[in-house]
């Protein structure tokens, strides 16, 4: 069997943690080295690590830098043949470890990502599942995060290529280390749900969308300018979308990246897509108008592939207090 490495980034999440932990001690698979880094916590979260402690490689409780540096510093600590990290507020789904086992078995070494759908869920309801992008298109990984990262596992061998993650970014980590893995391995979707991922106020993707936006444009504009995509570039100046380069990004792709390769306007598309999916649902309107219009006129044949994004269009044009009432029955529909 492949031997798999998890590493739990931990920070104050000692509520959510315990369960966290079992959820990956419990996949009952043999091969498995499980690395937590935690923050110096100030809640109970290092009593209940170092009750589990004879389950892990390695654990360490210290203060960093933020999540992306404790990520790193587990994923120096492991050995395996595949990898992943897992937020210490997110659990796997039963048999999850052996189906990536049995998964990357049977995939050709060039498949150096799978993919799977995950479970959102809020206390004890299930909202939906989020099957991501089943798109492994080069064009429609570059254009953001585009599929669950708690369900995505890597081959550890490609961070040999790529460094660790960068950082410098606090929110768009995930999306800079992957698109740098697209360029030199290829992707694969497999429909299996392969975790749980949990929203609450204290979760950053509900409490910091903001931010996430800017870190994802942040890395975009690093593989445009990587790709001297003037156009492309000018463009999302234009609407309002932050055009702060991020280095690491730009210097990567400046040596791996053939833009040749790539169809330019499907990548911009789908990441103004991905943007305007955001700013709706953080109710940024404003600029959610701006980019709908734009998609509208200049994008209107890409739109009928994308039916979410059509209707978002579309419900960009009401007065804001209808926008956030079509809203309130979406999430109706989703909760119930």
């Amino acid at each position: 069997m492949l031997k798999i490495s998890v590493v739990i980034p931990s920070y104050n999440q000692g509520k959510f943690l315990e369960e966290t932990i079992l959820s990956v001690i419990n996949q009952n698979y043999p091969n498995l080295e499980i690395v937590v880094i935690d923050g110096d916590s100030t809640d109970n979260s290092k009593e209940l690590i170092n009750k589990y402690s004879a389950h892990f490689k390695y654990w360490i409780s210290e203060k960093d830098n933020g999540q992306s540096e404790a990520i790193n510093k587990g994923l120096k600590k492991c050995t395996g043949d595949i990898a992943t990290w897992l937020c210490s507020d997110d659990l796997f789904t039963e048999g999850a470890l052996h189906k990536v086992n049995e998964l990357f078995k049977a995939m050709p070494d060039e498949v150096g990502l799978i993919h799977g759908s995950s479970t959102i869920f809020s206390g004890n309801k299930v909202i939906r599942l989020n099957k991501g992008n089943e798109d492994d298109s080069l064009e429609n990984i570059l254009s953001g995060m585009t599929f669950p990262q708690p369900s995505a596992f890597f081959r550890r061998s490609l961070l040999e290529q790529t460094g660790l993650l960068d950082e410098n970014l606090h929110y768009g980590m995930d999306y800079d280390l992957f698109s740098k893995f697209a360029i030199i391995s290829k992707f694969q979707f497999v429909d299996h749900c392969l975790s749980k991922y949990r929203l609450h106020p204290e979760s950053k993707s509900v409490s910091a969308v903001s931010k996430f936006i800017d870190d994802w444009s942040k890395v975009f504009i690093g593989i445009a300018e990587s790709g001297k995509f003037e156009s492309a570039i000018k463009i999302i100046t234009d609407l309002e979308i932050k055009t702060e380069r991020n280095d690491s990004t730009f210097h990567f792709f400046s040596k791996h990246f053939d833009s040749k390769s790539i169809d330019q306007q499907k990548l911009l598309f789908k990441f103004l897509c991905f943007v305007l999916r955001y700013d709706y649902e953080s109710e940024r309107f404003s600029r959610a108008r701006k980019i709908s219009k734009y998609l509208n006129v200049h994008f209107r044949d890409f739109l009928k592939s994308e039916p979410e994004i059509e209707r978002i269009v579309w419900r960009t044009k009401l007065p804001p207090s209808l926008i956030k009432e079509a809203r309130k029955i979406s999430r109706r529909f989703f909760y119930r």
